[in-house]
C-alpha cells in the first residue's frame, strides 16, 4: 500500500478479493503523507479524495492482476504454528497443579 495509481480499463474485468474497511492509525505508525502519495495505513477517505474514486478498497487475489495495472495477491497471511508451545505450557500447568493437589490432599502436607 505504498502507492496509488489511476488506470482506465476499457474492457470488462472481474475482480475477486476482500473489501477492506478504513483502519485506525496504530501507535508508532507514521502518518500518511498525502503529498508524496505514501500510505502506511488504510484511510479510505483520504485515498478517495486524492484519486477522485469511491472510498472502496478491494484487496484482490493474484488471479485479479491486470497487466499494467493493479497487482493482486499482495496481502500475505501467515499463521504461526505454536502448538508445541501451547502443549508444553498447558501440560506443565496441569502437572504442577496435580502435584500441588497430591501434596495437599493425599500427603496432607500444608503448603
Amino acid at each position: 500500500m505504498d502507492f496509488l495509481f489511476t488506470l482506465q480499463v476499457n474492457d470488462e474485468v472481474e475482480v475477486v478479493g476482500v473489501v477492506r474497511l478504513t483502519e485506525p492509525r496504530k501507535p508508532f505508525v507514521p502518518q500518511n503523507n498525502v503529498e508524496r502519495n505514501s500510505w502506511h495505513y488504510r484511510d479510505l477517505e483520504a485515498m478517495s479524495s486524492v484519486t477522485g474514486a469511491e472510498p472502496i478498497f478491494i484487496d484482490s487475489d493474484l488471479a485479479s492482476t491486470i497487466p499494467g495495472g493493479p497487482i493482486g495477491g499482495q496481502t500475505r497471511v501467515t499463521l504461526r504454528n505454536e502448538h508445541m508451545q501451547y502443549i508444553m505450557a498447558w501440560y506443565g500447568l496441569c502437572t504442577a497443579t496435580s502435584y500441588m493437589w497430591y501434596i495437599k490432599f493425599i500427603k496432607k502436607i500444608k503448603l
